[in-house]
């Protein structure tokens, strides 16, 4: 993602320092936190709800490189998401990317994400959108922004359980702005990045069985374990 993980998760691997994926969230105060404790107490608390986990494997020239783990929870018309992952590669030197992002939707509508990343222990993304006051405000190290649509019903978490059938842009949480989706096949979809590299989303009964991450140097691959 991730990236993004996104939403793209770590498809932005080992390129330069102003890639999503080499920045990490971190809280800028406490504030934000208090902004957000609704997710993470949601995650805690025991519940009826509807429950989904996916495991995926990262994959780089064949190799298992790393886990990624998809969560969702539905409690009537809340939906909570979940990605987590940690990834172990080398070019030149070693790398260790742990990432995890979240999303809160309410009746189909997103009303906060986050994205935090961290490479070798060092916090390198910081990225939140949040619906207030009708409007959706984002927080990108320490910028602040501001989205001009006023609805947001798909964003990059949601394509690993949603097949993007109908839709025609998807919401990019670490770009914080709407990417189109092409159709490439039946039941695949591509992402072009702002940055000219892009993703191919593969389905099957709805749910996602594995993302390519094409970089014009290497390919990753994320896929059901």
């Amino acid at each position: 993602m991730i990236c993004t993980i996104t939403t793209a998760l770590l498809f932005w691997l080992l390129k330069k320092d102003t890639n999503p994926l080499f920045k990490s969230f971190s809280f800028q105060a406490i504030k934000s936190k208090i902004q957000f404790v609704p997710i993470f107490l949601f995650f805690a608390l025991t519940s009826q709800a509807q429950k989904k986990t996916v495991n995926y494997n990262v994959l780089r020239n064949g190799s298992i490189i790393g886990q990624m783990q998809f969560y969702q929870k539905t409690n009537n018309d809340d939906v909570f998401l979940k990605i987590s992952s940690e990834v172990k590669t080398r070019f030149i030197f070693g790398i260790n990317v742990k990432t995890e992002e979240g999303s809160h939707f309410k009746n189909g509508k997103l009303m906060s994400s986050y994205v935090k990343r961290h490479v070798n222990g060092k916090e390198k993304a910081n990225k939140t959108t949040q619906f207030v006051n009708s409007n959706y405000k984002t927080l990108s190290e320490n910028k602040k922004g501001q989205i001009k649509e006023q609805y947001i019903d798909y964003n990059f978490m949601l394509l690993y359980s949603k097949e993007p059938v109908g839709e025609d842009q998807v919401y990019s949480d670490s770009f914080q702005q709407f990417l189109s989706i092409k159709k490439i096949d039946n039941h695949s979809y591509r992402i072009v990045l702002p940055d000219g590299d892009y993703n191919d989303y593969h389905f099957l009964n709805g749910i996602c069985q594995k993302v390519e991450l094409h970089h014009t140097l290497f390919t990753i691959n994320i896929q059901i374990s």
